[in-house]
């Protein structure tokens, strides 16, 4: 191999080394840098980059021979083949293996009878490295195909897709367990679940009930069973009431007491109490309020829902 060629291999290798080590530098687990595909597409990409460099400069080196021996410069040539077989080094022994071509003084006994312009064909045997590259690519798609296909002994790329489903949706429940106290006044929607809905109500007995009455027919508070409001009368109006009390009219807030999650309950159970009929109802005080269509978290997920596969279609069908 030729000395400029030794520099190339020398940089080539240092910048792959600094490519290998950023991952770690950076902290990154060593597993999964190694499973990352882009790991391996560059390092073929690097590797890739070194037989190009090694293969122009053989080629330059074969320009050189070729315009010496045209000339008929021959003592410069024969000094330059002296030169050549005395290189006996680990870098021009590891080329000579992977290309497994004739050295250029033996290129006439593989030499083809066709020429053009000057360009002779040679009959070189296959570089061995592109011979194991398609060697190992065979290997690799029988065990491929036995571990995927045959034995099923690892999972297909639809099941890891559904095992990574069925992990998000995990995360997706752990979530909702802790964003019911991101809720706020702005936000909020009507809980619509049994379950919750009866946590509201165990909320309200224990800390509303004193002055609206266990049924909520009111007594100091207001009654909260008709379609008069004095704050509004929809799950928002109620979630601010909860939260910020009515100090004026002797109603505490709750938003030191309660967390989001409990207020976003309780003011569900208090929307459920209207049209209900309490056993002795206060009159009712402040405004009517039309009975309007409440949005719910049913319906928000279910527009969620909607959005997701509307948008997923919209991806599919622009492939």
């Amino acid at each position: 191999m030729k000395n400029s060629s030794k520099y190339y291999l020398g940089f080539t290798l240092l910048v792959f080394a600094g490519a290998l080590a950023i991952p770690f530098v950076n902290g990154t687990d060593a597993s999964s840098f190694i499973t990352n595909p882009l790991t391996w597409i560059l390092g073929v990409a690097i590797a890739f980059l070194i037989l190009a460099l090694f293969a122009v400069s053989q080629a330059m080196e074969g320009i050189k021979y070729y315009i010496l021996r045209k000339e008929g410069r021959l003592e410069e040539l024969k000094e330059l083949q002296e030169a050549e077989a005395t290189g006996d080094d680990v870098f021009s022994r590891l080329w000579q293996k992977l290309q497994d071509a004739k050295p250029i003084e033996e290129e006439s006994e593989i030499e083809m009878d066709h020429e053009y312009d000057g360009i002779r064909e040679l009959d070189n045997n296959l570089p061995p490295w592109w011979l194991w590259g398609f060697y190992i690519s065979i290997v690799f798609s029988v065990v491929y195909i036995l571990r995927f296909e045959v034995l099923k002994t690892a999972p297909s790329t639809a099941q890891e897709f559904e095992q990574e489903m069925a992990a998000a949706e995990i995360a997706k429940e752990e979530y909702l367990k802790t964003a019911a106290n991101l809720v706020d006044e702005t936000s909020v929607v009507m809980l619509t679940d049994e379950a919750l809905i009866k946590e509201g109500a165990t909320i309200f007995s224990t800390n509303c009930a004193v002055c609206h009455a266990a049924d909520g027919g009111g007594g100091v508070g207001p009654n909260l069973t008709d379609e008069y409001w004095l704050h509004g009368g929809d799950i928002k109006s109620v979630f601010a009431t909860v939260k910020y009390g009515v100090p004026a009219k002797g109603m505490i807030p709750w938003k030191d007491q309660l967390n989001p999650g409990q207020m976003q309950k309780v003011s569900s159970y208090i929307m459920t109490l209207i049209g209900t009929t309490p056993a002795d109802p206060k009159e009712p005080q402040g405004d009517k309020v039309t009975p309007v269509p409440q949005e719910t978290q049913e319906s928000m997920d279910s527009t969620m829902e909607k959005t997701e596969d509307e948008t997923a279609e919209a991806v599919i069908s622009s492939l």
